[in-house]
């Protein structure tokens, strides 16, 4: 049943999209106005042009600070950028008082990184994420850029899951055996 409703639902986007294999990726034309010009194609999402790069300072420990420093680049070096912080788990991290929740990042006189430090307090053991976001003025509006920055509390997990826990049923479809746990 499950496959047929995936083919049902595949048949109904092809037909929606158009069955022609040369038209994927075309841009379309205004039918109304037969010399208006072509509408730009969507490439995707706009991001800042703003690169961000971290080095974790010492070995992250639950309850004790640690130092996360972050470096944001940009051919835009006359623009300021604005850094958000926040952490991806309400109670994973906390901040200390004096650490602001976002920092502006003025321009240089020179192309060098803008680096900033960021300190957090691990709440827990395992791999919290740091997100930071960095915001800035265009000719086209405000863009963002935002990236998840992993800190591994603790020890890292002995062996991760993988490919041992995929099995193969009888018709050929994979899946994760999960066998149930006695009580």
């Amino acid at each position: 049943m499950n496959r047929s409703f995936t083919v049902v639902a595949l048949a109904l986007l092809l037909t929606a999209c158009g069955d022609d294999a040369s038209s994927v990726g075309e841009t379309p034309v205004a039918a109304a106005k037969p010399d208006a010009p072509p509408l730009p194609a969507s490439v995707g999402k706009l991001t800042a042009p703003v690169d961000i790069d971290y080095t974790i300072m010492g070995n992250p420990i639950v309850g004790q600070p640690v130092a996360v420093n972050v470096r944001v680049s940009t051919p835009l070096d006359d623009r300021p950028i604005l850094l958000n912080y926040r952490v991806s788990e309400v109670g994973s991290m906390s901040f200390p008082e004096s650490q602001p929740a976002s920092v502006e990042l003025l321009p240089l006189a020179t192309s060098e990184l803008r680096s900033q430090q960021v300190t957090v307090v691990p709440q827990r053991e395992g791999r919290l994420f740091l997100v930071v976001s960095a915001a800035m003025q265009t000719d086209t509006g405000t863009v963002m850029k935002s990236m998840s920055i992993p800190i591994q509390v603790g020890r890292a997990p002995a062996a991760p899951q993988g490919a041992e826990d995929v099995v193969e049923a009888a018709d050929g479809e994979l899946g994760v055996s999960l066998p149930a746990k006695e009580q």
